[in-house]
């Protein structure tokens, strides 16, 4: 393939989408929260099915821009990028390579959520096949491997942290021994910079946040969070020991008024750091209150989201960043759960297939209805995009709500 010349730096700016779109992982900024309504008059009036497909199995969630709708499943050991249309599920195109299953005390296949930039769609599969696509009929304009171009060492169950992008660069995490954290040029996959350092893979995809005036990224490694200054080609600015059993870090940190929140499961719980300062110190932290790799929200200052664990029961909880009071609890259904808000209104999906809508104000949950949509196990982060909700099971099974 001919290499198009390096590009020239340019400023970090967000990804540009259209109103309602959810281009990435955990949406358009990664916050899990996105402007707008939901028809929330659920007990009466349940949401409609617009459709239902098989993917495959995998725990992809889907990267929505438009009227298409991206997502990934494998069926017999071969890896499917699926496009749909958002409101028929009519198939637009597919891409299909070789990979293994590779169940491993799940059901296997790609972890990672496509992310859409524009005119292309860049995927991740478990052992590091990394695809630029066209949007327009899934045909590759470029690929790269995380192990034998960048010497990357996938984590046990696999690559899990979705390659991001920010301006004109593809941030990605292959975890090698001369970068844990390779930025690319978005448009051929050449390696701008890499960050240097080594570090034990973890599962949660990097964040973006401004940390004393510098564009920042947070990567929740296997044994410890750090951050890096994207001015200055990856230097590190702070770090975290955080180890958790099997290096498994999965759920998303959050950065807010000069603290990151982390959570991850195995006992662990999670802990609120104080970054302001030269070295981070903890806050507060407490042990029961886990999140395995459930994503978490942060409002007005709050985190919210589903903890729980394998053998801890879901709760839907409300917390002050600042000082760890909880404000409220809810029980949920199964373990564990993923959320997202529209406007004001919280959708869950809960594990065992449950789809929530409610809204958690500071003084209590209310629960505007849910659905049974899918059979267990539902661990894929829930998305939203032009009214519609689409969550998928580890085995495949995905389905499109109306909630216009």
């Amino acid at each position: 393939m001919n290499r198009i010349p390096l590009l020239s730096a340019a400023l970090l700016l967000p990804v540009v989408s259209h109103a309602q779109d959810w281009p990435r992982y955990l949406g358009p900024d990664g916050a899990a929260k996105i402007e707008g309504t939901l028809r929330t008059d659920w007990k009466d009036n349940a949401p409609k099915e617009l459709w239902r497909k098989q993917l495959g199995q995998g725990c992809t969630s889907f990267a929505i821009s438009g009227n298409k709708v991206v997502v990934m499943g494998n069926k017999d050991n071969t890896d499917i990028v699926w496009c749909f249309d958002t409101a028929t599920g009519d198939e637009v195109w597919t891409y299909k390579y070789p990979e293994k299953l590779d169940p491993k005390l799940y059901d296997g296949g790609p972890n990672c959520t496509p992310t859409i930039d524009g005119d292309v769609v860049y995927t991740l599969s478990r052992t590091g096949n990394l695809f630029c696509l066209a949007m327009a009929d899934g045909q590759p304009k470029w690929h790269k491997h995380y192990q034998t171009d960048f010497k990357g060492k996938a984590p046990s169950w696999g690559y899990s942290a979705s390659p991001l992008v920010q301006g004109d660069l593809l941030y990605c995490l292959p975890c090698a021994k001369d970068g844990g954290v390779y930025a690319l040029d978005k448009a051929t996959g050449e390696v701008r910079w890499k960050s240097g350092d080594s570090t034990k893979p973890g599962y949660a995809a990097p964040v973006f946040f401004d940390y004393k005036g510098k564009p920042a990224l947070a990567a929740f490694h296997g044994r410890e969070l750090v951050a890096y200054d994207l001015s200055a080609e990856g230097k590190p600015l702070f770090d975290f020991t955080w180890r958790t059993s099997y290096d498994i870090n999965a759920s998303n940190p959050q950065y807010h008024d000069g603290m990151m929140f982390l959570a991850s499961g195995y006992g662990m719980g999670y802990t609120v750091i104080d970054v302001a300062g030269g070295k981070p110190t903890v806050l507060h932290k407490e042990e029961d209150t886990r999140m395995i790799f459930q994503n978490s929200i942060l409002v007005d200052g709050d985190i919210v989201g589903v903890f729980g664990d394998k053998n801890i029961d879901a709760e839907l909880i409300r917390m002050d960043m600042r000082s760890g009071d909880i404000r409220w609890k809810e029980r949920m259904p199964g373990t564990r759960g993923s959320s997202l808000m529209v406007g004001d209104t919280l959708v869950i999906l809960a594990e065992t297939g449950e789809i929530i809508c409610g809204e958690p104000a500071k003084d209590g949950w209310t629960e505007h209805g849910r659905v049974k949509a899918l059979s267990p196990l539902c661990w894929a982060p829930v998305a939203f995009g032009d009214g519609k909700i689409f969550a998928r099971s580890n085995k495949g099974e995905a389905v499109c709500l109306d909630v216009k």
